[in-house]
């Protein structure tokens, strides 16, 4: 949901309220965080003093060396691993497949994925959420170069206007890992990489225009010059869509600062913007007008990076986040949607994290960390406003075990104190073997995770609860991955079982803990290049999701989902990229706004083709045109809100 949807009573012609002054409650608390950033600090500097001292003995840095690395994985164990040397199932989606698939948002590239599925309200721009492994979309935690950016608010992630600008990598780890990252970690993590520079100055220039009077412009220019790295992305893309009042804009801006003070510190700096606009029409039986969503969000975030000796690192990563979210209803308004209502939300989420990895030896990895955060949110619109924050003090550990390049095991555990809801524990066991010969890669994971209640259901007046326990998950996971041909086949399976505790859900007039689901299904995949020049993708997943309160299947989650996926360059410099995804019907509710009754419904399945071409002209010049939903299917993600029609677009990107 978008950080401004919340509970509220019957809307009425009033004036909407100035939004509250930050209160004396967030300047304590800010003075907290200043005295423990200071804490963080004066350990870290005493981290960068011993790879000081230890860099006084070592060779020189050269500055004009740049080391090339095999792609890593960041959020499995903190530790950097490749993928097929983690216990839990990843997938690392590279900047080259990001970029074959011409599309605009991480959510659209996301599609594909196992055990991945993404549900907007309607046209580009409407909200957009994620159900990973069937688990709530509140569910998933969403990291920004291992910065949790979940709204403070709601504890949801919005992907509706999430570009793919500045992303290196994309990677999906699944199942319950709240043991590393806390809250809302129970499906799994999305983290999102950003670019780095390597090497001399480079840069591109975009321009496309497509059906819906759609537009997008985009630049970009990398450089690292000795120790300094500079990235940056802009972009702007607007579209009309084809309903009324559906259409939308966003400005992204992204940037990342580098600079290596010595082979054994390191410090870079990360900054985002994002800036949306988009109607909100409301279903195809409403078809409001004039009604708007706007957004804008920063984020701030600094590591601290040391290598004090061969057997340690020590990083700190402070951050701070902050979004605005309006939500506007003037009139006039369709019967029964009470109009001239407006509502907004400035959530922050302040951040610090420190954490050490000792290797005492070859084929041990000892982690051992803490974080502090701070998340607070002004809420104002026609009838109320308050400001309210949580402290959440975290201490966490893993002991990664290998005696064997073939083994992996893992086993941690962590502590979250909060001004909320107390303290609350988690675990995860995690395995992985690679048979010999064979190279079968088999995996087994066990774990449990926890959401926090939020702000919003904490306090928000007339339909909170402030004594509100966390929500809690118990998941586990078997499967293998094949490698065969040489590496040119590759198959895989994995199933997995998640068991939901103490979900939060209306009771009477309030809210309790008094809900539970559990979802359990297979993921597969295959992954052939029966060419150098062809790529063949497939996956699969079946999923069953009941609410075990009701018994019901939980809603916006389909049973079957497949997807189908060709690269193949088939001529110089031309490389065509077709994307075929079938989705099986879903459960949904419907509210009707005449009669005030919620009735059960069911979404139908549908088949979405996608094709893009891309010609490299030359050295510097790319031409490329795509067609999104060639077949012009009509469908939708939820009960009365049409998804777009065939759309076509193209566009030419100059490189230097």
């Amino acid at each position: 949901m978008f950080l401004s949807e919340v509970p509220f009573p019957l809307r009425a012609g009033l004036e909407k309220l100035d939004p509250p002054p930050r209160s004396s409650r967030r300047k304590h608390k800010d003075q907290q965080m200043q005295k423990l950033v200071s804490s963080a600090l004066a350990a870290f500097t005493a981290a960068f003093a011993a790879s000081a001292n230890a860099q006084e003995t070592a060779a020189s840095f050269d500055t004009n060396t740049v080391p090339t690395m095999p792609p890593v994985v960041i959020t499995g164990t903190r530790i950097p691993t490749p993928p097929e040397n983690t216990a839990s199932p990843v997938t690392v989606i590279t900047r080259d497949e990001i970029l074959a698939t011409q599309q605009r948002l991480v959510a659209d590239v996301l599609r594909a994925e196992t055990g991945v599925d993404i549900v907007r309200s309607g046209q580009p721009g409407g909200n957009t959420s994620l159900f990973l492994r069937g688990a709530n979309s509140s569910h998933t935690l969403v990291l920004v170069d291992g910065i949790r950016v979940n709204n403070g608010f709601n504890n949801a992630f919005d992907f509706s206007q999430l570009a793919v600008d500045n992303i290196q990598q994309i990677e999906i780890l699944r199942g319950p890992q709240s043991t590393l990252y806390g809250s809302e970690a129970l499906g799994g993590v999305i983290n999102i990489v950003t670019k780095r520079a390597e090497g001399p100055p480079t840069g591109s220039v975009q321009g496309e225009y497509g059906s819906f009077n759609t537009w997008l412009t985009r630049g970009s220019f990398a450089v690292r010059e000795g120790k300094v790295s500079i990235s940056a992305d802009a972009s702007y893309a607007a579209s009309d869509g084809d309903r009324i009042n559906s259409d939308s804009d966003a400005l992204n801006l992204s940037a990342h600062a580098g600079y290596d003070f010595c082979s054994k510190f390191r410090a870079s700096v990360l900054a985002t913007y994002l800036k949306s606009d988009a109607g909100a029409p409301n279903d195809r039986f409403t078809d409001d007008p004039n009604d708007r969503y706007k957004n804008e969000n920063w984020l701030v975030g600094l590591t601290l990076e040391a290598d004090p000796t061969p057997w340690w690192n020590s990083k700190l990563v402070l951050s701070h986040a902050r979004e605005r979210g309006t939500f506007l209803q003037p009139p006039p308004n369709p019967p029964f949607m009470f109009g001239d209502y407006a509502s907004e939300t400035v959530a922050y989420r302040d951040q610090a994290d420190f954490q050490n990895i000792f290797t005492p030896a070859d084929g041990h990895k000892i982690l051992v960390g803490g974080t502090f955060e701070d998340a607070s949110a002004d809420y104002t619109d026609n009838y109320n406003a308050f400001d309210r924050s949580v402290d959440t003090r975290s201490a966490y550990a893993q002991y990664e075990f290998s005696p064997h390049a073939r083994v992996t095991l893992t086993a941690g555990g962590r502590v979250d104190d909060s001004d909320a809801f107390g303290t609350h524990g988690t675990y995860r066991f995690g395995s992985r073997y690679t048979v010999p010969r064979t190279e079968t890669i088999l995996r087994a994971n066990v774990g449990t995770g926890f959401r926090a209640p939020s702000i919003a259901q904490l306090y928000y007046p007339f339909y909170s609860n402030p004594d509100l326990k966390p929500e809690e998950s118990l998941g586990w996971d078997v499967g293998f991955e094949q490698p065969l041909a040489k590496e040119k086949l590759r198959v895989g399976a994995t199933f997995f079982h998640n068991d939901f505790d103490d979900l939060i859900a209306p009771s009477g007039f309030t809210i309790k803990n008094v809900s539970r689901a559990r979802t359990l299904g297979i993921e597969t995949f295959v992954r052939w290049m029966p060419l150098t020049n062809l790529t063949l993708r497939a996956a699969y997943t079946w999923l069953d999701a009941e609410d075990l309160t009701t018994g019901d299947r939980l809603m916006r989650r389909p049973e079957h989902r497949g997807n189908f996926s060709a690269n193949y360059a088939f001529l110089p410099g031309l490389t065509a990229n077709l994307n075929l995804a079938v989705i099986g019907e879903r459960p949904d509710s419907y509210f009707d706004n005449t009669t005030f009754a919620t009735t059960k419904v069911r979404v139908p399945g549908y088949t979405k083709l996608d094709l893009a071409l891309r010609w490299q002209a030359t050295k510097h010049l790319e031409v490329y045109a795509r067609a999104e939903n060639l077949l012009d299917e009509d469908y939708e993600e939820i009960f009365g809100f049409p998804a777009l029609g065939r759309f076509f677009g193209a566009g030419v990107t100059a490189r230097f």
